[in-house]
This record gives structure tokens, sequence and C-alpha cells, in this order.
């Protein structure tokens, strides 16, 4: 498969830009069959302590940052479809040791292959379609990405609990896995291409060690190590939205359907949301968003753990999700505004890291603290971080937007 033509822009890339966002909707597909069904299947099938239960997202995220570091790092060099390619090629174990291996141990392992199915698919189609765009195009072209992945998990989450209702827990809902891996496999080798020639076309000042990137992206860039602890904290509440929501609402006797649904209405309206978050950001600007975003998910979270009833629960899921919506998309476009174009996988990839490093911590820390201070308590210690965060972040994030920067 041969690469594109240099030529920037969403209208002369159209349809790969699509093929992308296909790419992108099955990414999120393979993570949304676990999002409802692996938390429930510890605690109902093989009968591992709520705290422990945590083990898996900690193992998948551990992965996953690591994975996005390295990739973007690789792709700089590599290309991004080969990264792409291999990722998908890693979602077929996962399958199999999902159905064979019916056991606490391959669910560990099969999350830490998942999270390197995820670090490499779904970093090569943030990176590529970044490639594909001009910089007044960056809040959509990330909209679209992070809202197709999402609305991929909404629709997969849901599919997946249906199933697990009507069949068994520990199988049916990984045969859609596998569906989705099988046509992830074969879309990215039939017809994604490299994309990587359109940073070869731009002004490049030379190459800086990675340590240098890797500092600036962490701490010593106001702007870059600021987004970094936003992707960070909105991971640690998705942790808590994906580990322990669904045990929070078992324990008050909603059936799985219900739960299923509860968790598909917080991807969905993340998903959904981000079709038009982007775009907005492109518009007025990328701070605005990013912490109003978090503000939100913050106090959605607040209004869960305070509410009781579906009806209620659905709501603050909602709320969650829009919060998820505004600053999602947004924290990536903002990285790809300060990044320089020949820098944009490494810096991109460091991110990622600390991004999906909140699923490591998150998982791990959240265990402890549900030992220790149990499921109430510890959701609320989630949202307070979640909304110190953003008022950390108003303070000291400078406003990114190639438009909107001061002179």
């Amino acid at each position: 498969m041969t690469a594109l033509s240099p030529q920037p822009g969403l209208a002369k890339n159209r349809a790969q830009f699509s093929w992308l966002a296909v790419n992108v909707l099955l990414v999120g597909g393979m993570l949304g069959t676990e999002r409802t069904i692996v938390p429930l299947l510890g605690r109902d099938v093989y009968h591992v302590a709520a705290a422990l239960a945590l083990s898996f997202i900690a193992s998948f995220g551990l992965t996953k940052a690591l994975v996005n570091m390295g990739a973007g790092r690789w792709s700089d060099s590599l290309g991004r479809r080969p990264l792409l390619v291999a990722g998908w090629l890693l979602a077929i174990p996962v399958v199999l040791l999902l159905l064979l291996a019916h056991a606490w141990w391959a669910v560990i392992a099969a999350n830490v292959l998942l999270g390197a199915n995820q670090g490499l698919a779904w970093t090569m189609t943030v990176t590529a379609q970044l490639d594909l765009v001009i910089p007044q195009e960056r809040g959509l072209s990330m909209g679209v990405n992070e809202a197709m992945g999402y609305l991929g998990v909404a629709l997969a989450t849901a599919a997946a609990g249906l199933l697990a209702a009507h069949g068994h827990l520990a199988t049916r809902p990984f045969y859609l896995a596998g569906a989705i891996a099988l046509v992830g496999c074969l879309e990215s080798a039939a017809v994604i291409r490299e994309t990587r020639g359109h940073v070869a076309a731009a002004p490049s000042q030379g190459a800086r060690p990675f340590g240098l990137i890797f500092r600036e992206a962490t701490w010593d860039h106001p702007a870059l190590s600021s987004i970094t602890l936003g992707g960070f904290i909105n991971k640690v509440a998705d942790t808590a939205a994906w580990g322990l929501l669904p045990l929070y609402f078992a324990r008050a006797h909603a059936s799985v359907a219900t739960i299923s649904l509860l968790a598909a209405i917080y991807a969905g309206v993340w998903g959904l949301g981000q079709f038009g978050t982007g775009l907005w950001s492109d518009r007025t600007g990328r701070k605005p968003l990013i912490v109003a975003g978090l503000l939100l998910l913050g106090a959605g979270l607040a209004v869960m753990v305070a509410a009781t009833g579906t009806a209620s629960w659905a709501g603050a899921a909602a709320a969650m999700g829009f919060g998820m919506a505004m600053a999602y998309p947004v924290l990536n476009a903002a990285v790809a505004d300060v990044a320089a174009p020949h820098e944009r996988g490494a810096v991109l990839g460091v991110y990622r890291l600390w991004r999906d490093g909140g699923y490591a911590v998150g998982g791990l820390g959240l265990g402890l603290l549900l030992a220790a201070i149990g499921m109430h308590a510890s959701l609320v210690l989630v949202s307070g971080l979640v909304i110190a965060a953003a008022l950390f972040i108003a303070w000291r994030l400078p406003e990114t937007h190639p438009g909107r920067t001061p002179p």
C-alpha cells in the first residue's frame, strides 16, 4: 500500500480520513466489549474481591501507557500504518484468551494485550488523522476521532451487555470482540495508507533528544504539562466509571442490562458529543472547553454518588459523558497545537503515556482506597480530585489555539 501524497487538508484527504474514522470505531468497539462485562465477570464468575478486580484496569492502563510512548516515537521513524496493523494483530490473542482460558489470570493477560492493541491502533489513528489536516482543522479532526472511538465503545458496551444478559457472561460477549478484531485487521491491511509523508513535507528544525521532549511534556512546558495533567486526571475518573460504578450499581441491585445501559449512556454522550466539541474548540479556543469539561465531569460523578434510581443515574452519566466530550478531544488538539510537526508522534506519545497512566494509577490506587475507605468515599474523593485539577489547569494552562494565542 503506497503512502498518500503530502496534500494537507480535510477536503483533499476525505476518503482516507473517513477510513481512519471507521478504524477507530472498531478500536473503540474492542474496548467496549469489556466495559461492563469484566468487572461483573470478576465478581460473579471468578469471585475476585472488588479491590483486586481493578487489577485488570491497572494491567491494561500500564501496558497502554508504555506502548503509547513507544508508538509515538516509532511512528516518527517507521510510519503510522505498520504500527496500526500490528495493533490489530494483537487483538486476536485477546479474544482467544477470553474465550478459551476461563480464569482470572487470563483476563489480566488479555488486558495486557488489549492495552497494547489500543496503544498502537488508537494512537496511530490519532496521529494519522492529525497528519492529514491543516492546523485550523485539528479540533475537528480530534473530535471526529474520539467521537467515533467512543461511539464504538458505547455500541459495543450495550451489545455486550445484551449478549451477557441473554447468555453466558464469560463467552458470548467475546464472540462480538472476535468479529470486531477480524474486521479491524482486514480494514487496516486493505485500505489504510501511510500518512507520514505529510509530516515530512512540513518545515523541520531538526531532531531533539527524546529526554528533552519527555521533560517538557511532563513538567517543564506550562501548556504541555497542564494538558498532560488533564489527560491523566480524566483517565483516573474513567477508571472509577469503568471499574467502580458497575459494582456500585450492582450493590444497589441494578440488573446487568441496566448497568450496561448506564455505561452506554456515559460512553455514548462522550462519543457523540465530540463530533461538535472538537469543532467548537477550533472556533473558541482549547482552554475553555478543557476546564469546563473537567469541572462538569467531576460534578457529574459527585451527583452520581449522591443520587438514587436509574433515571438520576442516567442524568449523571450523561453529564459525565458530556464533560468528557468537552475535554477529551480538545486535549489531543492542544498537544498538536504546541508540538512541532516532526515531533508530533513523540510528543503525543508522551502525553498519551501519562494520560493512560491514569488507568494504571487509578486501577491500583482505587483498589487500595476501596479496601480502606469503601466504595462511596472513593468515588467522592475522585470527584474532588477532578474538580481540583480543573481549577489548577485554569490557572496554569495558556491558550494554545494558533489563531487565539497572543502575538
